[in-house]
């Protein structure tokens, strides 16, 4: 008793804390989602400088963290659930409902948002990276352009000036590049695509290499104190870089903060080298360059956060914002560091879907008229149709599948109320009507077996009361049979009744006839059951009755016959035998009314079949029982035996196979040593045995006697 409330408590302290710990989870899961730190980290090894550097994504351990404390979090759930549905059908129902329900259109619409926003933003990538490769070839074929012009310029001079006349030359060819061969980026002219054009001298030995600056968009040459810039001046590292090694060479740069994409040339000439640098800056009027390819809005923002550009255009109403939002994508940008050569994380580019230029990529249909732009609003009302009744199915089903579940545990409360009602013993309750459906069929089949129950009950009473009546019936019918061990020690005789039902018809008597004669009577009346009983204390009565002939076994067979047979159903008989023993003439007599036949034992082994002619008991009157009836005498040693049996024995069987008397007569010669108790132990053990588990068909009696011990002596 003293551990009884330590055990609420802990359980009391466990549905406690099961929420709680689930609570927190869910808490970090949200906090460590809603944080700036990556999901994947990447590791980088450097080639060298102007190499693009071999990275690898793993997972973070905001990732990793994610999933611990998501796993902890449906693990913390599922105990407080299953401890909040241990007891109630109806809990545990709408768990597994939600289970099957929920569950699946939650993964279902998590599946397809990474889906449309990993398609969405890779689609976006490949469209950009075709974007910057025709960017990049048009400024290679610009620079290409500037650098022939140049070159032919100069060899028509045979000498390059630093004049204004040279600078006004490279202006015009610059500008008829400009014309030529970037006609993909004429919105970009306004800002001016930096170009920048320097005459490099040849290395000679004892002798710094120079830089000088022919022309420049950006930078005010009058203002230099002097073009030139030897090798070993910062200027110089700064516009031929000592790990830039490839004369013609085209990438992604950034520089000071800003994004370009940068061509480099360097074109002998004779004395010297033509050096030209060309970048694209990737600004707001680039990206709205590239919006025009896709139906996104792009937005660039460096490491450091200091530089943030998005394109132009409406964002459009703040549910279109909203509901478009989770197919937004964030993709890693890689740039080559201008100054140290190295390529490095730059910062983010992201798309996002614009409301606005989606309304005008599926209405317009182009100046040439192509395409049905009423197609593409129609295909897109046909998903969003789907679309709402998957989530109105889904929502009915929701809603359908708790009221199922509240009219199943309804029914099953009432059901179950029943039991309750029955097992404490209301036998006379009733369950009220539930429906037409199964559940009812359960209800009607309930209310028919509890009334079959009560009947039940009733006949069990009814027969538990007869069984008792059948009981004090076999102790009555048990006690009409001899007690041996009323017997006097001399006489060696043992005997057993095993009636197949709770009463029989066999019967076995001892005659202490006189004279020192005893005599041994069997007898079977002829079925099983009550009938039988009365039959054989009918029998008993009789002979008693008959105790002047207990020294003549013919005689009291013959008068037995004459009082029975009028008095037995005309399919009623009895068989029966007598044996007298004569202790003093060591002789026995035997008279067989349609019995089995008894047998002789010897010690030796020697096993003789005594069955002298006669028949049952009640079949004919005496002139003809009389006439079939007959004797046999026979001598009988000091340690012969005699067994009499009913056909309970020798009949009994196992798997279709009885018995009989061959097995019998072997069990006799194993046991012709054996005292008279021992032999009949030895018997049942045998025939028990063969029988095994299966039950007993017929009443077994058997009597094994010998002569009394007074003959021994003499």
């Amino acid at each position: 008793m003293d551990q009884l409330p330590s055990k609420v408590n802990s359980v009391k302290w466990k549905s406690l804390a099961s929420p709680v710990l689930a609570v927190v989870c869910l808490y970090f899961v949200v906090k460590i989602g809603l944080s700036d730190a990556p999901f994947l980290v990447k590791s980088e090894t450097f080639m060298g400088q102007g190499r693009m550097p071999m990275v690898e994504y793993r997972p973070s351990a905001k990732l990793w963290s994610s999933v611990t404390f998501f796993v902890l979090f449906n693990i913390f759930l599922f105990i407080a659930l299953r401890h909040w549905a241990r007891y109630f059908l109806n809990r545990k129902m709408i768990l597994s409902y939600l289970f099957f329900a929920i569950v699946p259109l939650l993964t279902n619409i998590f599946i397809i948002t990474s889906g449309v926003q990993a398609w969405f933003g890779i689609s976006n990538t490949i469209v950009i990276e075709k974007i910057m490769e025709i960017h990049s070839q048009e400024l290679k074929n610009f620079v290409l352009n500037i650098q022939n012009g140049i070159g032919e310029l100069l060899q028509q001079s045979r000498l390059v000036q630093f004049d204004e006349t040279t600078k006004n030359d490279i202006r015009e060819i610059v500008d008829a590049s400009t014309n030529s061969e970037l006609n993909s980026l004429r919105s970009l002219r306004s800002g001016a695509i930096p170009v920048d054009v320097y005459w490099q001298t040849e290395k000679r030995p004892g002798e710094p290499q120079l830089l000088a600056q022919l022309y420049s968009t950006t930078d005010d040459l009058s203002k230099r104190d002097t073009p030139f810039f030897t090798e070993d001046s910062p200027q110089y590292e700064e516009i031929y870089p000592t790990w830039l090694m490839d004369p013609d060479w085209t990438d992604i740069v950034s520089e000071d903060g800003a994004l370009y994409i940068r061509h480099f040339n360097s074109a002998p000439q004779p004395g010297g080298a033509l050096v030209t640098v060309a970048s694209i800056p990737i600004e707001r009027s680039f990206l709205n360059r590239m919006k025009d390819f896709k139906t996104a809005r792009i937005k660039l923002v460096n490491r450091e956060k200091t530089r943030n550009i998005a394109t132009d255009g409406d964002e459009g109403d703040w549910y279109l914002r909203l509901m478009l939002r989770p197919f937004s994508s964030k993709w890693d940008i890689l740039s080559l560091n201008w100054n140290s050569g190295y390529y490095e994380e730059y910062g983010l580019i992201q798309f996002e879907i614009e409301p606005t230029a989606l309304s005008r990529a599926l209405g317009d249909t182009g100046d040439l008229h192509l395409f049905y732009g009423q197609q593409k609003k129609s295909t897109m009302i046909i998903i969003l149709i789907f679309a709402m009744v998957l989530i109105l199915s889904m929502l009915t089903a929701i809603i359908l599948g708790l009221y199922l579940i509240g009219y199943i545990t309804r029914s099953l409360n009432v059901i179950a109320y029943g039991h309750e009602q029955v097992a404490s013993g209301r036998l006379s309750y009733r369950l009220p009507y539930i429906g037409k459906d199964q559940l009812g069929a359960m209800g009607r089949s309930f209310n028919s077996m509890v009334s079959n129950i009560e009947s039940l009950m009733n006949q069990v009473a009814e027969k538990e009361k007869y069984q008792e009546e059948l009981r004090i019936a076999r102790d009555i019918q048990m006690s009409l049979l001899p007690s041996l061990e009323d017997l006097d020690k001399r006489h060696r005789i043992h005997a057993a009744c095993i009636p197949a039902r709770e009463v029989g018809g066999d019967y076995y008597e001892i005659l202490l006839a006189g004279n020192g004669e005893v005599g041994v009577f069997i007898a079977d009346v002829s079925g099983k059951g009550t009938s039988a009983a009365f039959y054989m204390a009918e029998l008993k009565g009789v002979l008693l009755a008959l105790r002047h002939l207990w020294t003549d076994p013919r005689a009291l067979m013959m008068g037995l016959n004459e009082i029975l047979q009028p008095a037995l159903a005309a399919n009623v008989f009895v068989s029966a035998a007598y044996l007298l023993l004569n202790s003093e003439a060591k002789t026995g007599q035997l008279v067989r009314a349609g019995h089995c036949p008894s047998f002789h034992i010897k010690p030796d082994g020697t096993v003789t079949e005594l069955m002298p002619p006669g028949i049952a008991v009640g079949i004919a009157k005496n002139d003809v029982f009389g006439k079939i009836l007959q004797v046999e005498q026979f001598a009988l040693a000091e340690n012969d035996k005699v067994l009499m049996y009913t056909d309970g024995l020798d009949e009994m069987t196992f798997d279709e196979e009885m018995y009989g008397r061959d097995r019998l007569k072997d069990a006799l010669r194993r046991g012709s040593a054996m005292d008279v108790e021992g032999l009949k132990n030895a018997i049942l053990e045998d025939v028990l045995g063969f029988m095994s588990s299966e039950g007993q068909d017929d009443d077994l009696t058997l009597v094994v006697a010998a002569l009394s011990r007074e003959a021994s002596q003499r």
